[in-house]
């Protein structure tokens, strides 16, 4: 009974990506249904035997969507100068996603997308990099209208806080963790934006790809709580056979088409486009929302060398 279950998990998802679109959780919609545990981590607890509790059911937080009342502060920008900022953040995965959304929407279309993202950091290492007080930096100097996040690459490991050492997802991790992350985007919203988070894609390493989809579920799970929408990408890196393949179907054309660099943990320009899609054409739509609240008219495409419009 456990296979034929999975099968139809596996069906569903392959059918996902085939449809090239990745499913975003909009804070309020109901709960996915309940999945298998993931399995657990070198050196994790799948009982949470940690000394630190585990994190507190935390209160719903009304969510700031793209069809949700624009911010006050996003109209008085918008009707200065006539562009949406779209700040991304994150890791390296964050640095590929700013790539692609900064040629999903273009400065000629009214947007602005600004890189807040460094490699090699996340909410494990505030002893290299302290997220929260980098990023409120970075919007004091620079506020923005909309924020995409992208993080966990460097996060499947254990973090020291408060002279404990707590293993990869066990109480206390997501207790650290969460918290950091619940301020986190209490700084990203003091601007009055938006937010999104993106998942990760499936890993080509099985106890990697196993420690990204814990991270993602428990992600996913607290995005939902504070009001942010979660897009699931795993859905759109899975191959015809539900497993991680560098050549994914094009979504116009349908051939295979090279989305993986070689370490089986990236995505090349192309592929991080697939991942943003969707997150693109929701923020188009928030744009033209926003303008409209600025009494702004939409932005006229630029003219060719030859004239012609765009």
């Amino acid at each position: 009974m456990a296979v034929l279950v999975l099968g139809l998990i596996a069906g569903f998802v392959v059918g996902l990506s085939f449809a090239g679109d990745g499913r975003i959780a909009l804070p309020g919609s109901p709960a996915p249904a309940a999945s298998p545990v993931p399995p657990v981590a070198p050196g994790a607890s799948s009982t949470g035997t940690d000394a630190a509790p585990a994190s507190p059911a935390a209160p719903s937080v009304a969510a700031r969507t793209v069809d949700g009342p624009i911010d006050p502060q996003v109209v008085a920008r918008m009707k200065r100068d006539g562009v949406l900022r779209v700040g991304v953040f994150g890791d390296s995965f964050g640095n590929g996603i700013w790539d692609a959304l900064y040629r999903q929407l273009p400065k000629d279309d009214g947007f602005e997308v600004l890189k807040f993202a460094k490699e090699a950091t996340g909410f494990t290492r505030y002893r290299v990099l302290d997220l929260e007080k980098r990023a409120r930096e970075q919007l004091a100097a620079q506020p923005v209208d909309a924020v995409v996040i992208s993080f966990g690459a460097n996060d499947n490991q254990a973090v020291f806080a408060d002279g404990h050492l707590h293993p990869l997802m066990s109480d206390g991790w997501k207790q650290v963790i969460g918290d950091r992350i619940d301020s986190y985007v209490t700084a990203l919203r003091s601007t009055g934006a938006v937010v999104y988070w993106v998942g990760l894609p499936v890993m080509r390493d099985p106890q990697l790809d196993a420690d990204m989809q814990a991270m993602d579920a428990f992600y996913e799970e607290h995005m939902r709580r504070l009001g942010v929408p979660f897009l699931d990408s795993r859905p759109l890196t899975l191959d015809a056979e539900g497993k991680y393949n560098a050549y994914l179907p094009d979504l116009k054309t349908g051939k295979p088409v090279l989305m993986r660099t070689g370490d089986g943990l990236h995505m090349i320009g192309v592929g991080y486009q697939r991942l943003t899609n969707s997150v693109a054409n929701d923020l188009r739509r928030y744009a033209e929302r926003a303008r409209r609240a600025a009494g702004r008219p939409l932005p006229t495409p630029a003219p060719t060398a030859t004239g012609a419009a765009r």
